[in-house]
């Protein structure tokens, strides 16, 4: 039985280094202002035949809309080492090459190739089919191979905003106001389609917190629909109450369907009441 184990355990590891291998990116998605990168090596291109030991040239491509094609970077390996880049206007991203000895046998030269984008200022626009392609000689009617990843993005949520009215004090997240006073409390902010924006209310000096309580009126705005992932709508949520006996927190959650993604607290510290 143990060696049965071991012998599914070493399947299990090779399957995930071998789902590894097969990724281009860091990271499968991203938001504006997030970092992202790509390396494309030749020897983990798997379609290039075992027997091409030397490449002309190693290549990272983009597909943007339909068969519509950029070309990011092309490095070619030979004895001038020639690296073509093709930044847009604007951004900071780095493009590197590495390895490769010359472009004819014995140099052997597929194996140290490596192509490296890094990008420290993500756009939701970024997204695409990428590319990381080897040219070879012919092998077998074969002088191309490749692999490819799909970026994709959803556009940033904001930290939500709070604002009440008849506000008191100096620190924007907190107010004193007096016992029964009646007030509104807004939360904003923007974000993708599909988010959700609830509240959670508790004594400050208590660790329970639970959803709005029927003494809280609830308006909520929320955006048309958006099929754009890159699109921002505005979330606004209004409460209006009488400010209780107890000092509160009230705390407004941004969620989307895997959970929070976003928070924002207030404090109202209450003014005793004239007895």
């Amino acid at each position: 039985m143990y060696d049965v184990m071991q012998f599914l355990g070493a399947i299990l590891t090779a399957g995930l280094f071998v789902a590894a291998q097969c990724q281009l990116f860091d990271r499968s998605e991203i938001q504006d202002g997030d970092t992202f990168k790509l390396i494309c090596e030749a020897s983990r291109i798997g379609s290039v035949p075992q027997t091409v030991t030397t490449l002309y040239s190693l290549s990272i491509e983009r597909t943007v809309s339909g068969t519509e094609v950029e070309l990011i970077a092309i490095y070619s390996p030979g004895l001038s080492k020639n690296l073509t880049k093709n930044i847009p206007g604007g951004r900071q991203w780095v493009i590197e090459a590495s390895g490769g000895r010359g472009t004819i046998h014995p140099d052997y030269n597929r194996a140290s190739i490596k192509l490296t984008l890094y990008v420290p200022d993500a756009q939701c626009a970024d997204t695409g089919l990428y590319s990381c392609n080897a040219n070879f000689p012919p092998v077998d009617g074969l002088s191309s191979a490749g692999r490819s990843q799909t970026l994709t993005s959803k556009a940033k949520t904001d930290v939500p905003v709070l604002t009440l009215e008849h506000h008191n004090g100096n620190d924007s997240d907190v107010s004193k106001n007096t016992e029964g006073q009646d007030v509104k409390l807004t939360c904003s902010f923007e974000g993708p389609g599909g988010l959700v924006l609830t509240w959670m209310i508790g004594p400050i000096r208590g660790t329970n917190f639970v959803p709005h309580e029927s003494n809280h009126d609830v308006q909520m705005v929320t955006p048309s629909p958006i099929t754009n992932p890159c699109e921002r709508g505005k979330y606004t949520s209004t409460l209006t109450f009488k400010v209780l006996a107890v000092d509160m927190m009230y705390i407004c959650v941004a969620r989307d369907t895997d959970g929070e993604i976003s928070r924002k607290t207030f404090k109202i510290v209450v003014i005793p009441k004239s007895r």
